[in-house]
């Protein structure tokens, strides 16, 4: 409701600037009574001439259609009638109100005519048109946001079925070997799990709180590699006071880690973050088969897609987001300003 009320008090405000131009100007030059009341006979057929052109014409043959033919004979035929009309005012009504009548040629009068048409209906129909494409524009940015949220959604609902089948089949191992670091795993992957389905639903999170959560999701991956120092990971600077983005990394750690190749020396995987005052860095790099090279498969690629679409709808271009292949090697490495 708030919006219709604004849209009329901008046609409102348009009118009363149409008016006031082609009146002040004679106002201040020949009185009021004269041209004030004549240009109010004339603002209805203008009027009705501008919303023909911006309601009718535009919508139907311009941005539906792109019937460019169509669209120019009826602004003519609209401009041919409200001349037509404003000579009648002007040599049959305004005589007989008893207002004085200037005359001057034919081809000036239409001259003068066709440019305050041109004037008044073409100002009004870039207004239509700005307003219709920052509408698009507007309705294209909320279309791209529900839908980064709505991919972002089915990450936050959903564990790495991968991830969760080898985590609890580590936890099933270390039962009978070692219950107190099973207890430690099933702690690590409830805390995870909560964090991913209550805590991350804010648009924005505690950076300290998001790496935590990242520290968890790679000390329960670490127990899928026979070397605990397989996976390096490490932090650089304070993350005190500080915003990011829920599961904005998290995606390309998971496909460092599910996309490694377990025969290679330590470290493997490598993982760190560089935090500054203004912005944090991610670096990983991790050893691949030469012969198994198809990097992401479908669902890390997916991930990796949301990262980059979040990216440009929280960011713009103020982000630098970059993957280097090689032959052996995938880097990924990220850098965001904070907040």
């Amino acid at each position: 409701m708030k919006i219709f009320k604004y849209r009329i008090l901008n046609h409102i405000l348009f009118w009363i600037f149409i008016y006031a131009f082609y009146t002040i100007p004679f106002i201040l030059s020949y009185g009021f009574e004269t041209d004030a009341f004549i240009n109010m006979i004339y603002l209805p057929f203008d009027v009705f001439t501008v919303y023909f052109v911006i309601s009718f014409l535009i919508p139907r043959f311009f941005i539906k259609n792109r019937n460019l033919p169509v669209l120019l004979i009826g602004v003519l035929t609209a401009f041919t009638i409200n001349i037509l009309i404003s000579r009648y005012i002007n040599f049959v009504i305004q005589p007989r109100l008893g207002f004085w009548v200037s005359r001057k040629a034919l081809t000036v009068e239409l001259f003068y005519s066709l440019l305050s048409n041109f004037m008044i209906v073409g100002t009004a129909s870039a207004l239509k048109l700005f307003s219709y494409s920052t509408k698009i524009q507007l309705n294209q940015s909320e279309l791209e946001r529900k839908t980064v949220q709505s991919e972002l959604g089915i990450l936050r609902s959903q564990v790495n079925p991968h991830f969760l089948f080898n985590v609890l089949n580590n936890i099933d191992a270390l039962i009978f070997e070692d219950k107190e670091k099973a207890s430690n795993a099933i702690f690590l992957l409830s805390k995870i799990m909560r964090y991913m389905l209550q805590e991350s639903a804010e648009e924005k999170v505690r950076l300290d709180r998001e790496l935590t959560y990242i520290e968890d999701y790679l000390e329960l991956a670490k127990l899928s590699f026979e070397n605990p120092k397989f996976l390096k990971f490490e932090t650089t600077g304070s993350s005190a006071g500080k915003l990011i983005p829920p599961l904005l990394f998290i995606p390309i750690i998971e496909n460092a880690v599910k996309h490694c190749n377990k025969q290679v020396k330590s470290p493997g995987i490598q993982i760190s973050f560089k935090v500054e005052n203004e912005f944090i860095e991610l670096k990983t790099s991790n050893h691949v088969k030469r012969n198994d090279f198809k990097l992401p498969d479908n669902s890390s690629g997916n991930g990796l897609k949301i990262v980059k679409k979040r990216l440009k709808l929280m960011y713009g271009e103020n982000f630098i987001f970059d993957i280097n292949r090689d032959m052996d090697k995938f880097d990924v490495y990220l850098k965001v300003p904070l907040s």
